[in-house]
């Protein structure tokens, strides 16, 4: 009997034991589980800040700047593609009539340099009457000259870049833009290479893809109908012709060692303009570009500067 009690007393106290375990499970299970917020998306206002804020941003992080950031200055930027290291620019309005060359200040002042591929931000105040500009950049190799980029409309690109055609003392210097307005990418190759006077086909145009390159199209001649003589017993004398290119570079090969004024009076004044190039071996020397040929100056014993080759 007294084994029944002590078998008792323990399921008693097992039950006991199971139904605590039980309510805690209980409480356990009907805790409610944390429900996570919805993420709420930017309105459109806060979202045209953040596309503004990100522009601000890149233009605060570019590390090579030059010219004055200003509020109504334009802004352009260049593109070291020529394979040398820059270390100087120079950028003016292109002048034609401009004898004096004058470049103005150096922009760099030394606060960078641009490797091949590095990018500068240039910031200039645009004038109305000032639609073409040149850029002059010098290197930090001493066996390279100092190149020149030419009539660039600066006031509607958004994006230049310099670059290099061959390499040594044949290289040609020329720049690809791209256009803001037309949405098109350019190239100068093709005039730069006219104004040498050497040949080069489909070096320009845009790069939309369409096949068309700018100096493509081509029209035909018209015929032109012969003059009805007038009646009369004296012949009229057949007009003057313009003279040939090979007989232009022919009158100007002549000048050879004479002075500019000879070279003008000889072939005219150069369609393509001019400018002057510190060499290191022959030092200032200039050039005159004319539709077909090009003609290098120096300057003589007496300081006279002469004519001293046509190519």
């Amino acid at each position: 009997m007294k084994k029944q009690y002590l078998v008792l007393a323990g399921l008693l106290v097992c039950s006991l034991w199971i139904a605590g375990c039980g309510k805690e499970n209980q409480n356990a299970s009907d805790t409610p589980e944390a429900t996570a917020a919805p993420t709420q998306s930017p309105a459109e206002g806060e979202l045209v800040d953040m596309v503004a804020s990100t522009e601000e941003e890149e233009e605060e992080s570019a590390e090579n700047i030059i010219g004055t950031e200003t509020e109504t200055a334009s802004q352009v930027t260049i593109t070291n593609e020529t394979g040398g290291e820059i270390t100087q620019i120079y950028i003016r309005p292109y002048d034609i009539a401009n004898t004096d060359y004058d470049w103005g200040e150096e922009l760099v002042k030394g606060s960078f340099t641009l490797e091949n591929g590095d990018k500068a931000l240039y910031y200039f105040e645009e004038e109305e009457e000032d639609q073409l500009y040149d850029i002059r950049i010098a290197y930090a190799e001493t066996d390279r000259n100092e190149c020149f980029f030419r009539m660039l409309p600066l006031p509607e690109i958004s994006q230049i870049t310099l670059c290099m055609q061959g390499s040594g003392i044949e290289a040609v210097p020329y720049a690809r833009y791209f256009d803001t307005d037309t949405q098109k990418e350019y190239s100068t190759l093709e005039d730069v290479l006219e104004r040498l006077g050497l040949s080069g086909t489909n070096a320009s145009g845009s790069s939309d893809g369409s096949g068309a390159e700018e100096g493509d199209t081509q029209q035909e001649p018209e015929a032109t109908p012969a003059p009805t003589q007038a009646p009369s017993d004296t012949e009229t004398p057949a007009p003057t012709q313009a003279p040939s290119s090979d007989t232009l570079i022919e009158l100007a090969k002549g000048c050879i060692g004479q002075s500019v004024d000879a070279l003008y009076s000889a072939v005219g004044t150069p369609s393509g303009g001019s400018e002057y190039v510190n060499e290191p071996e022959s030092g200032e020397t200039g050039y005159y570009y004319y539709d077909t040929f090009t003609v290098s100056t120096t300057v003589d014993g007496n300081g006279n500067e002469v004519v001293a080759g046509v190519w």
